[in-house]
């Protein structure tokens, strides 16, 4: 009997979240994720590959030390990106697939150098950055984005974050780059550093959700930053232009990065899941009496 009652209970729950997965595309339970995102990402490396300090606590410096690009505005920093998957931690749960569950595509930028340094070796030179702001955004799209457009092409417009394919759908989660990343910096929101004779490098940070429709999802303030604060998101990034897809296309570089961090489960999936039970209760009731 009680084992019985339990089989029932269980096929009760699972086929609610069966329904739950038919209403939706994906669906994101409780427990720790990781993202994973692919990308392009026009920068500023206009800076001499000469050792020294370029600038130091001012955006204005940093702009004056560099060349700077083209169509970049203030910014030193843009790019498209596209979740390739949103898995848990342990790797055994795939909540979110690139093509099988549509597409999610994002904009990001805002992020101003504030301190640059060049230091040279026996690898040549590389450029450690420090940068301040920054936002990103990702919607929900029925198709990839087209990277072939680049960062300055007819309808792109990334100082406003614009991008033709990905802004036209509807917004999924959007969030600001935060300070944490260094301890006792409470102003740097991002830090990065590459080889100014390939490009190759990377960069990390801490991310907090702002607003999309799954941000009640991943606003979870689940990390603890260098400097004691919560914050929900944390970014480790890996960039390069090795086979020069990117700068063919425009672009500085091609990114992936990792982004961790949890999540609630969705209130449609605990809403039937509820439902789930109530019904296996229901069940058990019947065959008691």
């Amino acid at each position: 009997m009680i084992k019985s009652t339990i089989k029932k209970a269980l096929t009760a729950v699972a086929l609610a979240a069966g329904a739950v997965g038919s209403a939706n595309a994906f669906i994101i339970s409780a427990g720790d994720l990781k993202i994973t995102i692919d990308g392009y990402d026009i920068a500023n490396v206009g800076y001499a590959a000469v050792p020294g300090l370029k600038c130091q606590n001012s955006t204005a410096n940093c702009d004056a030390a560099s060349l700077g690009a083209a169509g970049m505005g203030s910014f030193d920093t843009m790019g498209i990106v596209s979740v390739a998957s949103i898995t848990n931690m342990a790797g055994d749960v795939t909540y979110f697939s690139r093509i099988n569950d549509g597409y999610l595509t994002g904009v990001f930028g805002g992020l101003l150098d504030r301190s640059v340094e060049t230091t040279c070796g026996i690898l040549g030179c590389t450029t450690s950055i420090l940068s301040e702001g920054g936002y990103f955004n990702l919607y929900k799209n029925t198709a990839q984005y087209d990277a072939s457009l680049g960062p300055t092409g007819a309808g792109v417009n990334l100082l406003a974050g614009i991008y033709p394919g990905i802004t036209d759908g509807a917004l999924y989660l959007s969030g600001v780059f935060v300070s944490g990343a260094l301890f006792g910096d409470t102003d740097t929101t991002y830090i990065n550093s590459y080889n100014n004779s390939t490009l190759a490098g990377g960069g990390q940070g801490f991310l907090n959700v702002t607003g999309g429709s799954a941000a009640g999802l991943f606003d979870t303030n689940s990390l603890t930053d260098l400097n004691g604060q919560q914050r929900d998101l944390f970014m480790d990034a890996t960039y390069n232009d090795a086979n020069g897809a990117a700068s063919g296309l425009g672009w500085t570089v091609a990114l992936t990065a990792s982004i961790k961090g949890a999540a609630v489960p969705e209130p449609g999936a605990l809403a039937l899941i509820a439902l789930g039970m109530i019904g296996a209760g229901a069940a058990t009731a019947r065959r008691k009496a």
